[in-house]
């Protein structure tokens, strides 16, 4: 898998690639949440904000995002495995990416929320030195120090 910076023509493919793991998550697609992905282009400019996808030859088949909450502080969004390549590693590839950009461009702690009842995601950031810090009625909140 090779990880590039999103480009404008990639972004209907990315978003096709989240809200397929949210069908599968779900059942359903409700249009009106998750704004950010609208437009990834607009929102995700690489200014404070950088949008990754994961590529097989042409095909989009992950992505994976670090939205900047300040100084020190980013947090880890939107990773999504397409389903069919699941279970090879590639979300800890995605996610070693934007660790190491997010630490290229000053952060310190990385955090990052999750669906509460998606114990495979949890266990997956759990295994990859995320900590657990609280939840609420939907997410589970992780941190992580990174390492000077």
């Amino acid at each position: 898998m090779i990880i590039t910076p999103i480009e404008k023509h990639q972004c209907e493919k990315a978003k096709d690639v989240i809200l397929s793991g949210f069908l599968e998550r779900f059942g359903f697609i409700d249009h009106t949440l998750n704004p950010d992905i609208h437009d990834i282009s607009v929102e995700y400019d690489g200014t404070k904000h950088h949008f990754f996808v994961g590529k097989e030859g042409d095909d989009i088949i992950c992505t994976g995002a670090i939205r900047k909450e300040s100084v020190e502080t980013y947090q880890i969004v939107r990773m999504s495995v397409q389903s069919s390549y699941r279970k090879r590693g590639l979300g800890r590839i995605m996610l070693n990416h934007l660790e190491e950009k997010a630490y290229s461009l000053g952060a310190r702690t990385l955090i990052l929320e999750t669906n509460k009842h998606w114990g495979d995601a949890i266990r997956f950031y759990q295994n990859n030195g995320y900590i657990y810090k609280e939840e609420d009625e939907v997410s589970c909140y992780f941190e992580k120090e990174i390492p000077l």
